[in-house]
């Protein structure tokens, strides 16, 4: 009898433990959350949240991708496998037809998007309800199980990833990363147009009050509304005949008229883009929110570093963009009951590229941060646990290597200055830069014009790789380069043919010049860094980790973020697959 009893009472628990509820599991990204400014405001005690996180669980550095870049490091995240397996690389990457840059985080064909990511992510592998919003390299959103709401690498409506416009009486300059748009005032009314994807146009009509300096902006038919100077707009919608969009305009002045209007996004409350899934979850989200930035880069630093916004200017457009991700946040907590929901937050690390010299507007990117760690703490009790992590640290950029123009002075590159690669003599040309750490060779049977066997191509990579290891900063005598990889030894093999032939780590202090990366060359090799764009990762990923934290105990020591799709995973019981080689990091 008692074994009977003993058989009973052990059926009764196997049938609870099969019909307990999974656990909770949240997931907070921050980019660019550097472990060391963060471990010294803690020891500081300006950050209560974290600190609170910290004695949880703990604060690790966490091991990033080669090369550290953002859509390199959260595709590891999302599928657990190193570059070779989910087979982006960089920001950038190149036809070797047309050895043009092109994004490595959507591809575009016959105006259809579609994704480059190589690999799943790993809640594909979940059977609980997954919800997870402002994710990167998620563009455009998949039909799988999960609510999803894309995030770094959704493009705005005009198919770029942040182009605003600057309309103004003055004449025409050139703009990066915008458009100048010359217009006439006649007795104070200004007649212009919004132009949206495909050419198509919405007009845009002002009328100038110079006394009050103010403007009434009337765009197509919509409600005029007044604008004064030095004021944002709202979320105005531009209605074109195939697309929604929308645009936040600023006043900066009016006479000479200066008027910022931003990079067109598309409206979330009817998406012309694949915006989420379902496709209804952006309308849901903006109808309780109100409208957001859907691009997926939303702080304007190109007008910032075009001196097209001034400083408080720019802050008071990352300010709102941080308010509408708080409310996005807290709507998706309200409405997560069980299973898994991530969250990636991008405060830190613009504030990081842009105000590195500036420590005090740093340090105050982690405060307003520290916020939402607390409400994202509320949350937590014993079935759930909460991670938080980033994909890289940060480092001084205070010096401008071209590897172009080096390669040029080496005799391994014939391009003249300021053309683009197509424009190289590739007959004279044995190895190209492309990307913020490729390097490529002039390989025969893979470039259009390659004239590399793979004999002489082996022989030029450690030709390479010994002489960009030895190069000196004139100017201070210090090493520019850490190390150089080949990527047939870092990267697993299904996309490697994607990959560059070596992965520069550049030293602190200094990063690839913005020429060498978009395939081009100035006319110095070394150069003092004088933009607004003062901090940077793009360097040997050993140099910046990231961090983590959880509010259970972390088991293993230097955690990798190759290790977190499979820690997440066995926390729901399910059981990796092969192609995912991280650890358990609550494991003994």
């Amino acid at each position: 009898m008692r074994l009977k009893w003993l058989v009973l009472a052990l059926a009764c628990l196997l049938a609870c433990a099969r019909q307990a509820p999974p656990p909770r599991v949240l997931v907070l990204g921050l980019d660019g959350c550097d472990p060391l400014l963060l471990s010294r405001l803690i020891q500081e005690k300006k950050l209560p949240n974290f600190a609170r996180l910290q004695a949880m669980g703990g604060l690790w550095p966490l091991q990033t991708t080669m090369p550290a870049q953002s859509p390199v490091a959260w595709a590891t995240f999302l599928t657990g496998q190193d570059p070779g397996g989910h087979g982006l690389f960089d920001f950038l990457q190149r036809d070797p037809s047309r050895l043009q840059p092109v994004t490595s985080m959507s591809e575009v064909e016959k105006g259809r998007y579609r994704q480059t990511l190589g690999a799943p992510p790993f809640w594909t592998y979940l059977n609980v309800p997954a919800t997870l919003l402002r994710v990167p390299v998620w563009f455009p959103a998949a039909p799988d199980q999960a609510h999803t709401l894309t995030g770094l690498g959704t493009p705005d409506l005009l198919g770029g990833y942040g182009t605003f416009s600057y309309y103004s009486e003055e004449p025409q300059r050139a703009l990066s990363g915008g458009t100048w748009v010359t217009v006439e005032a006649h007795q104070g009314e200004v007649a212009a147009s919004l132009i949206g994807p495909e050419g198509q146009a919405c007009p845009l009509h002002l009328s100038l009050d110079l006394e009050h300096q103010q403007a009434l902006v009337e765009v197509d038919q919509s409600e005029p509304f007044l604008l004064k100077k030095g004021e944002w707009s709202q979320w105005i919608p531009v209605v074109f005949p195939k697309n929604h969009g929308m645009v936040r305009f600023l006043l900066r002045s009016t006479h000479p008229l200066g008027l910022y209007v931003s990079p067109l996004n598309d409206d979330p409350q009817q998406p012309t883009l694949p915006l989420s899934n379902p496709s209804s979850l952006a309308a849901h989200l903006a109808r309780l929110c109100g409208r957001f930035y859907t691009q997926g880069m939303a702080e304007d630093s190109k007008a910032l570093s075009a001196n097209v916004l001034n400083d408080q200017e720019y802050l008071q457009q990352s300010q709102e963009v941080l308010a509408e991700n708080e409310r996005l946040l807290d709507q998706g907590l309200r409405e997560f009951t069980r299973g898994l929901f991530f969250f990636y937050v991008g405060h830190i690390d613009l504030q990081s590229h842009l105000y590195w010299r500036q420590p005090a507007e740093v340090e105050k990117a982690y405060l307003q941060v520290d916020r939402l760690i607390g409400r994202v703490l509320q949350e937590v009790d014993q079935d759930t646990t909460l991670w938080v992590l980033s994909d890289h640290g940060f480092a001084p950029f205070e010096r401008v290597f071209d590897l172009n123009a080096w390669l040029q002075q080496q005799g391994y590159l014939a391009l003249e200055p300021d053309q683009p690669l197509e424009k190289a003599d590739w007959s004279k040309t044995r190895a190209y830069a492309l990307g913020f750490n490729g390097l490529y060779l002039n390989l025969r049977g893979r470039e259009a014009h390659g004239t590399l066997t793979p004999e002489q191509a082996q022989t030029l990579k450690q030709e390479l790789r010994t002489k960009l290891r030895g190069v000196l900063d004139p100017k201070s005598r210090r090493p520019v380069v850490r190390e150089v990889y080949e990527s047939s030894k870092i990267y697993s093999p299904k996309w490697r043919e994607r990959a560059p032939d070596l992965v520069v780590g550049y030293e602190k202090g200094y990063r690839v010049s913005w020429e060498a990366a978009l395939g081009q060359r100035s006319r110095q090799v070394l150069r003092d860094n004088l933009d607004h764009w003062s901090g940077d990762h793009l360097i040997d990923s050993q140099l910046v980790p990231g961090v983590l934290l959880c509010s259970r105990p972390i088991r293993r020591t230097q955690p990798a973020l190759q290790d977190l799709a499979p820690t997440i995973l066995k926390q729901f019981r399910v059981q990796p697959p092969a192609t995912m080689r991280g650890r358990d990091l609550l494991e003994e």
